[in-house]
């Protein structure tokens, strides 16, 4: 007995960092998407209505007709063995593990709605190593309850049954970091140079509902503040950029001007070449490749534009690894711009 007690007392003691994203089928088939949809749209920090009034509509309608629908999206984006996001994800892990270098670092990757699950990664991290302090990242540089809280709320349960809790480091927004603005602003110059500027930026994030922002939630204020810290950083003038929200889901009232409203009115207005990019996401997933990236490209073209430029996600971008590590290794300090409705 005394044998064990010194054995585990006296293992090296590591520093975890645990990377979240949303998650999405692990194949496109219909039972994947529809596994997904499952997950996802039953978390009450998704869809808060009551479960009598949802459940209705997301079994008898999302879970078989949306569900089909979505299997030719996915097939669309998705590449050889996976989805750009889950891809994405463990490849920023893999690359943040080898830019930490030291020893003391474990780097896992994980999703909320997608295996690999948070409680499955923190179980197998437990069996590796003896975790002594944990830091967990979601990718979402804004905040919102929708998004960010759900991976507070995993990472809570799982600690609820445990009798060892590790010292907990969560970061919850990291959207006026400078080398996330930087990294941002390296992809739309990048693009620039490949392809040209544009004669208007669009800045697309993904809407919530607009009872959410007035219950609280910081999501809207910091997407403004992420636009203003951008449009600075390129010098852009009023008239040069656009914010609006895509991905409005439902008949409840959502933060608005919607992109694809946005996209319609600047080709009808005679914009001819538009760039767009969507700084809300660090990786490429269904809502920027298809919706952003095809849909809007073609409602564009469709209505008078001649040329759209989609600016990608940071993905596996060099500046997206030295922002996770500057993340992990040292403290954050910064002061949130409140921007009312």
């Amino acid at each position: 007995m005394h044998d064990v007690l010194k054995s585990n007392t006296m293992s090296a003691k590591k520093h975890l960092v645990l990377l979240v994203n949303l998650g999405s089928p692990n194949y496109a088939t219909f039972s994947a998407v529809r596994t997904f949809l499952k997950k996802f749209l039953s978390d009450k920090r998704v869809v808060n209505l009551p479960r009598f009034l949802w459940y209705p509509v997301l079994y008898g309608i999302i879970l078989s007709i949306r569900a089909k629908k979505l299997v030719a999206k996915y097939k669309l984006i998705w590449l050889k063995d996976n989805s750009p996001l889950i891809h994405y994800t463990h490849l920023q892990a893999q690359q943040l593990s080898a830019s930490l270098s030291a020893s003391d670092y474990i780097v896992k990757s994980a999703f909320s709605y997608a295996r690999p699950y948070i409680d499955e990664v923190l179980a197998l991290a437990e069996q590796e190593a003896n975790i002594h302090t944990l830091t967990v990242i979601p990718l979402y540089p804004q905040y919102s309850s929708t998004t960010t809280a759900p991976v507070f709320d995993e990472i809570s349960r799982y600690y609820s049954r445990k009798k060892y809790i590790p010292t907990l480091r969560l970061i919850n927004s990291f959207y006026t970091q400078p080398q996330y603005i930087a990294a941002i602003v390296n992809k739309i110059h990048q693009a620039w140079s490949a392809h040209g500027r544009g004669e208007v930026l669009v800045f697309s994030y993904h809407s919530l509902p607009v009872s959410l922002i007035k219950a609280g939630d910081s999501y809207y204020d910091e997407c403004i503040a992420t636009t203003n810290l951008i449009v600075a950083a390129l010098g852009l003038k009023q008239h040069e950029y656009k914010l609006a929200f895509q991905s409005r889901f439902g008949v409840n009232k959502w933060l608005t001007p919607a992109t694809s409203a946005t996209i319609l009115s600047l080709a009808t207005s005679g914009i001819k070449k538009l760039d767009i990019v969507c700084p809300g996401f660090i990786a490429d997933c269904l809502e920027t490749l298809e919706e952003i990236a095809i849909m809007n490209k073609e409602l564009f073209i469709a209505n008078g534009g001649e040329v759209y430029n989609y600016i990608a996600c940071l993905n596996d971008d060099k500046q997206l690894t030295e922002l996770l590590k500057h993340l992990v290794t040292s403290p954050i300090n910064y002061t949130n711009e409140r921007h009312k409705l």
